[in-house]
């Protein structure tokens, strides 16, 4: 499969699973499961609302140190903002992103998540 051959309807719901991350990517796998572009990008928006969890903890926990805390916040936010933009635009290049921790995690909840990208 390249790119020719994802439809547009794939396109929009990659685009739905990563907008609304978690949620969007439940819907593009109950409602588009042959779909194997939408699969890809609700499997990573799945992951990056565990990272999303993820961060928020470790901000969290830099919260105590005064002064930094607020700083690493503030960059830990700013990241997670930045991924979530880029993996729009990503989304709707019809490009096979593979964003490192995001990626891994993605690859935990769906081995075969490798046989979705075309060769």
């Amino acid at each position: 499969m390249s790119t020719h051959d994802i439809s547009e309807d794939e396109k929009i719901w990659a685009f739905i699973a990563w907008l609304i991350p978690l949620i969007g990517g439940i819907l593009a796998l109950v409602l588009k499961p042959s779909s194997k572009y939408s699969s890809y990008w609700a499997y990573l928006s799945i992951s990056f609302f565990l990272c999303i969890i993820g961060a928020s903890i470790v901000s969290s926990i830099f919260l105590i140190i005064p002064f930094i805390g607020k700083l690493v916040e503030t960059i830990i936010w700013i990241g997670i903002l930045v991924v979530w933009i880029l993996g729009i635009l990503r989304s709707l290049e019809k490009t096979w992103w593979k964003l490192p921790v995001v990626y891994e995690i993605a690859r935990l909840l769906n081995p075969k998540i490798d046989e979705y990208i075309p060769r």
